[in-house]
């Protein structure tokens, strides 16, 4: 295969790859009436507690809006809320509330679920094999952006 082949072929398989993992992960968490990215910002929420949106867009490697429109629906679901700091009205802060403290024993439950399915699947060899190639395709796009800021 050919440089720009592989290139191609990468590509192709990061878009399937990422769609067939939304796909089990969200029907994972269909009994919670969730999906993967509310259960991720939840679970994120319960172990480091209330933050800004932009604190979990960065820790999540995500969007600011895609947080933000996350956050509503998961606001709308009661299963958390917009603080307004009181030092600085300009701050809000996400965190959960009683109810998804309530629910989140189940979600890490379903989490765990996901991780023991995924381990009948792959051996442990194959998993360490797929990371290793994940961080250093991770690292290629960091370098990337390195010399494309610097261009």
């Amino acid at each position: 295969m050919e440089y720009q082949e592989y290139c191609i072929a990468i590509n192709e398989l990061l878009q399937s790859v990422s769609s067939k993992f939304a796909t089990a992960a969200n029907q994972q968490f269909a009994g919670h009436n969730l999906t993967s990215s509310q259960v991720g910002i939840l679970l994120l929420l319960d172990k480091t507690g209330a933050m800004k949106v932009s604190d979990i867009a960065s820790e999540l490697n995500m969007r600011e809006s895609n947080i933000s429109n996350i956050c509503k629906r998961l606001e709308s679901a009661g299963l958390v809320r917009r603080n307004r700091q009181a030092d600085d009205q300009r701050v809000v802060k996400i965190e959960l509330t009683a109810a998804a403290a309530e629910k989140m024993g189940g979600i890490k439950a379903s989490v765990n679920g996901f991780h023991l399915k995924m381990r009948e699947c792959v051996s442990e060899t194959d998993l360490k094999e797929i990371h290793t190639g994940l961080l250093k395709l991770n690292r290629l796009f960091d370098i990337f952006f390195e010399v494309e800021g610097n261009a």
